[in-house]
C-alpha cells in the first residue's frame, strides 16, 4: 500500500490539475477536441457522433471503451467539460500511486516513493494530464494497472486493465498485441505457464479488437482518415511503412532521421536523467510507442505536449523504475530526474499555461448571452472554444471548419482573435449567411447570432 503522504500529493497534483481543469471551462480555452470527446461519450448509444467529424467517432478511431465515462458526464450535462477534464487529471495523477507499488518490490519503500513523486512531475505526462482529453489520455493509468496486475499475478485485473486497453484505441491493440505477446514468449522460455498465458491473453484481446476494427468497422464507416500520418513517397499507410525497412531502407532512414525527432526523444529522456536507456531491457516495452510517434510523417504527433506521448509514456516510467535498480546511489539519480524534471516543467512547459490558462476571447459575457439564445435541441456551428463550451448541454453544436455546416443557428465573434477564421472561414461564413437567407437574431459588440429562415436563394 503507497505511503499516506504518497497519497496526499497525489490528491495535490490532482487537485491543481483539476483546479487548471476549472479555470480553463470557465474561460472557454478548451478547443475542438474536449467537446468533440463531450459529444463521443454522451452519445455512446447513439454511434458516438460529434460535431466536429460530423459522423461517427469509429471512422476515426476505435473508442468503445468511452462509453464507461456516460454515466459521469450525464450527471450534470452542463459540467461536462470540466468532468471529462477532471477524470483525466485523476487517471494522470494515479500514474504515481501505480509506479509506486510497480517498484516497491525492487527498490524498497523508500526509493519507489521517491520514484513516484517523479511521475507527478513528469513534463510529458503532466501534459497529457493538463492538456485537452483524449482517449490517449486514459492510457497511462492503464497501462500501469496492466503491468502492475501482471506482477501481482492478479489475473482478473490483467483481464479487466487487457479489455478497457483493448477497446480504447487501435494503436493501443497494436501495442497490447506486441508487448503482451513478447511477454508471453518471456513467460514461456521461464516455465511461467499462468504468466503466458496472460499476457497471451492479453496480446490476443489486443489482436481480436484490431482485427473487428479494422475488418468490420472500417469498412462500414471508412475509409479510414488517420492513415495519412503514415504516408511517404516511398510507402502509403501504415503496413506499407512497417515494410519499408526492407523495401526502401535508406529513404526510410531519410525521412525518419530529423532533428525534430532527436529533440523530441531528448525531451522524453533528459527529465528521466537519462535513466531508463541501456539500463534496463525494459526500455524495449517503449519501442512500439515510440515507432508509432515518430514514424508519423507530421511533426504535430510528435510534439511534446501533444496526447500521443502517451503510447509511449507509461512504459518508459516503468523502464525508469526499472533502470534505478541496476544503478548505483539510486537515489542521487532519483533526486536529479526530480530537479530536471522540475526545470522543465517549469522553464520549458509542455502545458504552455501561459497561452491555454486565460479567456479564448475578450468579450466572454457577449459569448455566453449569444449562445444562451440556441435551444439546446438545435444545431448551431460556432468556433472551436465556443463549440467545447456548449458541447454537453447542445448535443448538436458543431465546428465552424474550414466549410461551415448549414445549422440552424450560426454563433460567432467577427473579432475572434484567429487568423485563419479570419482570413479563412469568417468570409464563408457571412456568404453562408447571405446564400441561406439567416437573419439576425442577436449583437453584441462584435458577437453575433443569426438563425436561418429556412428559404434559400
Amino acid at each position: 500500500m503507497p505511503p499516506r503522504r504518497l497519497w496526499l500529493w497525489t490528491a495535490a497534483a490532482f487537485a491543481v490539475l483539476a483546479a487548471m481543469a476549472a479555470v480553463r471551462a470557465l474561460d472557454w480555452s478548451y478547443g475542438a477536441d474536449t467537446g468533440t470527446f463531450v459529444q463521443i461519450v454522451l452519445d455512446a448509444g447513439g454511434g458516438m457522433w460529434n460535431g466536429v467529424e460530423r459522423t461517427t467517432h469509429f471512422r476515426f478511431h476505435w473508442s468503445p471503451a468511452l462509453a464507461v465515462l456516460w454515466p459521469f458526464l450525464a450527471i450534470d450535462r452542463s459540467l461536462a467539460v470540466w468532468t471529462l477534464q477532471a477524470i483525466l487529471a485523476a487517471a494522470t495523477a494515479l500514474c504515481a500511486p501505480l509506479l509506486y507499488a510497480i517498484a516497491r518490490p525492487a527498490l524498497g519503500e523508500r526509493l519507489a516513493e521517491r520514484a513516484a513523486y517523479v511521475t507527478l512531475l513528469y513534463p510529458p505526462l503532466v501534459a497529457v494530464g493538463f492538456g485537452e482529453f483524449r482517449d490517449l489520455g486514459l492510457l497511462p493509468a492503464l497501462a500501469l494497472s496492466w503491468w502492475l496486475a501482471l506482477e501481482r499475478r492478479a489475473w482478473i485485473w490483467v483481464a479487466a486493465s487487457a479489455a478497457a486497453m483493448a477497446l480504447l484505441r487501435e494503436d493501443i491493440c497494436l501495442e497490447l498485441a506486441l508487448l503482451g505477446g513478447g511477454l508471453a514468449i518471456a513467460a514461456i522460455v521461464a516455465r511461467d505457464r499462468a504468466r503466458a498465458i496472460a499476457a497471451g491473453a492479453s496480446a490476443l484481446a489486443g489482436i481480436v479488437s484490431g482485427l473487428v476494427y479494422a475488418l468490420i468497422v472500417v469498412p462500414r464507416v471508412g475509409p479510414w482518415p488517420p492513415s495519412h500520418f503514415y504516408d511517404y513517397p516511398f510507402a502509403h499507410g501504415p503496413a506499407a511503412l512497417l515494410a519499408a525497412p526492407f523495401t526502401h531502407p535508406l529513404a526510410l532512414v531519410a525521412a525518419i532521421a530529423t532533428v525534430g525527432r532527436l529533440t523530441y526523444l531528448l525531451e522524453a529522456f533528459v527529465p528521466l536523467a537519462l535513466v531508463p536507456p541501456f539500463r534496463t531491457r525494459l526500455l524495449w516495452l517503449a519501442v512500439p510507442g515510440f515507432a508509432i510517434v515518430l514514424l508519423a510523417n507530421s511533426g504535430l504527433v510528435w510534439r511534446m505536449g501533444m496526447h500521443y506521448a502517451a503510447l509511449w509514456i507509461p512504459w518508459l516510467l516503468i523502464a525508469f523504475a526499472g533502470g534505478l535498480a541496476r544503478l548505483r546511489l539510486p537515489l542521487r539519480w532519483v533526486a536529479a530526474a526530480l530537479i530536471l524534471s522540475a526545470v522543465v516543467l517549469v522553464g520549458f512547459s509542455p502545458l504552455h499555461p501561459t497561452h491555454y490558462l486565460r479567456p479564448s476571447y475578450d468579450d466572454l459575457a457577449a459569448a455566453r448571452a449569444a449562445v444562451a439564445l440556441v435551444p439546446s435541441n438545435a444545431s448551431v456551428a460556432t468556433h472551436d472554444e465556443w463549440y467545447s463550451a456548449i458541447a454537453g448541454t447542445h448535443p448538436r453544436a458543431e465546428v465552424f471548419g474550414d466549410q461551415p455546416p448549414p445549422a440552424e443557428y450560426i454563433v460567432y465573434a467577427e473579432d475572434f482573435p484567429s487568423r485563419a477564421f479570419v482570413q479563412n472561414v469568417l468570409p464563408r461564413v457571412h456568404a453562408l449567411v447571405s446564400d441561406r437567407h439567416y437573419r439576425l437574431v442577436f449583437t453584441r459588440g462584435a458577437v453575433r447570432v443569426y438563425r436561418t429562415s429556412g428559404e434559400k436563394s
